[in-house]
């Protein structure tokens, strides 16, 4: 996956959210690893186009970017 076009489709409708009820507040959203944030990106698109409040992303371990 060389480009944001291909990392975009990896993630592509492989996210979804089971038929539980999103939470109204805010969410603290937890990935263990990122390399092109599209993973938190559609997560949170999904959990506030579903009536979550902020969506604050949080990753434990960064990869394949030296920041």
């Amino acid at each position: 996956m060389n480009n944001s076009t291909q990392q975009t489709r990896n993630v592509d409708g492989a996210l979804s959210l089971n038929r539980r009820p999103v939470p109204s507040g805010p969410v603290l959203l937890i990935d263990d690893m990122v390399d092109s944030r599209w993973t938190l990106t559609v997560s949170a698109w999904l959990l506030r186009t579903n009536g979550s409040g902020a969506v604050w992303p949080m990753a434990l371990s960064q990869a394949g970017h030296d920041e």
